[in-house]
């Protein structure tokens, strides 16, 4: 490989890694300097717990459809909507650890799952 091509291939890659440096930081750079105690009513697509590090205050961020709310971490709503989406996320990814994993088959087996799914 030449020179140029080396420079070529360099300049790509640094625009990879400065693309994909901006989508990592847009949810990163969500501080909130204040939090409110009304609850969410928007779909919540996920949340981040964001500890208290001046200027951004102790809240945690609810990501919804019509962007970023910051919700005051002791308001009881706040508890128990944390609670649930970790028990989702944590149901969800059961679910995929369940899904990736195979068990041998033999013939007699396969033809069994397929007659079931052509019933």
């Amino acid at each position: 490989m030449n020179f140029s091509q080396k420079m070529r291939s360099l300049a790509v890659l640094t625009i990879f890694v400065c693309i994909a440096n901006t989508v990592a930081s847009e949810k990163e750079s969500v501080c909130c300097k204040e939090v409110s105690s009304k609850k969410v009513t928007v779909p919540i697509t996920g949340f981040k717990l964001q500890p208290p590090r001046p200027p951004c205050v102790k809240a945690v961020i609810f990501f919804t459809a019509e962007g970023a709310v910051c919700s005051h971490w002791k308001e009881n709503w706040v508890r128990k909507k944390v609670i649930e989406l970790r028990q989702l996320q944590a149901t969800e990814k059961s679910l995929k650890m369940s899904a990736t994993t195979t068990t041998p088959q033999t013939a007699n087996s396969t033809y069994n799952f397929n007659s079931t799914l052509n019933s």
